[in-house]
């Protein structure tokens, strides 16, 4: 009787120990589940935004390339605009007539502004001899007339560049 006791105990040990086993190694698959579980939580959160992100880069490089076409095609519209102008210019008479000094003088200086407000000066380049030619800020009215048309082209395509960046800034703002 004293073997089928101790056979008995050990059986009840070895269940107990078994029971052990099992329990620590469930519990332990139950926290990898967890951790699986959010770790593809996390890899599907982070395809959404990667394919969020594809779909605005490529939304912004269509309406770069739109905005890029349209100022081509502006462009090409002022020069046959011009050469239209001076055509017709031509055969003015009063072409070379020179506008006030005033009005000449201060369109310039509106060019100047602007320019220097554009493109800063480059001190690296500086012609220190001052030989360079200088305007003397006479403006014909051929020139003017011819200043116009490639003034309103440039602003056109300022325009459609604001429209642009204005509707990337409306797509990322939406869902």
């Amino acid at each position: 009787m004293k073997p089928l006791l101790i056979l008995g105990a050990a059986s009840i040990v070895l269940v107990s120990l078994l029971c052990t086993v099992v329990n620590y190694y469930h519990d332990k698959s139950e926290r990898l589940g967890s951790s699986v579980k959010q770790l593809q939580s996390d890899n599907s959160l982070q395809a959404t935004t990667i394919a969020t992100q594809v779909f605005q880069f490529q939304r912004a490089n269509e309406i770069s390339n739109a905005a890029t076409q349209y100022g081509i095609k502006t462009d090409a519209a002022a020069q046959g605009k011009e050469i239209e102008y001076r055509t017709i210019l031509k055969n003015q008479q009063t072409c070379n007539l020179a506008v006030p000094a005033a009005i000449a003088g201060g369109l310039l200086n509106y060019t100047h502004r602007l320019r220097s407000r554009a493109m800063p000066a480059d001190t690296g380049d500086a012609d220190a001899t001052g030989a360079g030619t200088t305007a003397t800020g006479s403006l014909t009215y051929c020139q003017a007339v011819l200043w116009i048309d490639p003034l309103l082209a440039a602003l056109d395509k300022a325009n459609n560049q604001l429209l642009a960046i204005r509707q990337l800034e409306a797509e990322r703002k939406t869902p």
